[in-house]
């Protein structure tokens, strides 16, 4: 019995509000910025009385309070049918309101990816220690297998870790091999054409070779509709969507997944956090 209090007491450490799974969220943390007196409290959220740490991706729900100390910090939060609000300057307070539907699947998935940014007690992944130049040259999205990507013309961002700069791509694809220019930075953009399958290798000065074999698929694998309706706006709806597609076909859309993500990174704090921790090897349980 002491054993089922302590895990319950983690997760509510780890992931705020997990102990209520049976209460349906309004909505999100998508966005955190702490100046002095919020930087160094760190506080921001109220709930039953007690002050909470606002954390990416954290739920919040109804009856909770999201405060804020200094006119410079914001925080950003999706809730349902769409309504953003950001708390900071002139709103300093906001009481959330109201609920998403979210059954059990979807909850496990948001639970996994705030616990993630978290980050609270988190054995960190083997290829998040090491990005050393000695360390062994990796691409933690790909699997070994075939990964699966959308068919058509595109450009396919790849990242990897570890290995020795300069770094070799070489796209093969229709009997034709592409080489893009050496470079020291260990992510690539790749033009890749219509077709069935490709595949890339990646060559480090220090002859290691990393090959990702990809097969083109129509579309996306279907997410169910409830799952659909979890999400309650564009950022948190991308961070759902990458994460849901890591546990389709034993992470072989993991690839696919991180597009998106990168793409919103440079503006969207919770995609580039979702993002890093993926290209460390990340997946839900």
């Amino acid at each position: 019995m002491r054993s089922i209090v302590l895990v319950l007491a983690v997760a509510v450490m780890v992931f705020p509000g997990a102990a209520r799974a049976e209460d349906a969220p309004a909505g999100y943390v998508v966005a955190v910025t702490l100046a002095g007196e919020d930087a160094s409290a760190k506080t921001a959220v109220v709930r039953h009385g007690k002050e909470l740490p606002a954390k990416l991706m954290m739920p919040v729900f109804a009856g909770d309070v999201v405060f804020l100390r200094n006119t410079a910090s914001r925080i950003a939060l999706e809730l349902g049918q769409g309504k953003t609000v950001e708390v900071g300057g002139s709103l300093a307070r906001y009481n959330v309101e109201g609920e998403i539907p979210t059954g059990d699947d979807a909850w496990s998935i948001f639970k996994a990816i705030g616990t993630v940014l978290a980050g609270d007690g988190e054995e960190i992944p083997e290829n998040m220690a090491a990005k050393g130049d000695e360390a062994e040259l990796k691409m933690p999205l790909a699997v070994h297998g075939a990964n699966f990507i959308v068919a058509g013309e595109r450009n396919l961002w790849l990242a990897w870790t570890g290995g020795k700069a300069p770094f070799l791509v070489t796209l093969t694809q229709n009997g034709k091999e592409t080489v893009l220019p050496k470079s020291n930075s260990r992510e690539a953009n790749i033009s890749v054409k219509p077709g069935k399958r490709f595949s890339v290798a990646i060559a480090d000065s220090g002859h290691q070779v990393v090959p990702v074999r990809f097969r083109m698929r129509d579309s996306l694998p279907s997410m169910p509709e409830e799952l659909r309706k979890a999400a309650p706006g564009p950022a948190a709806d991308a961070l759902f969507l990458s994460a849901w597609l890591l546990t389709q076909d034993d992470g072989a859309w993991a690839v696919e997944a991180a597009q998106a993500l990168h793409t919103r990174a440079s503006a969207d704090q919770a995609a580039a956090a979702l993002l890093e921790r993926m290209m460390a090897g990340w997946k839900p349980e």
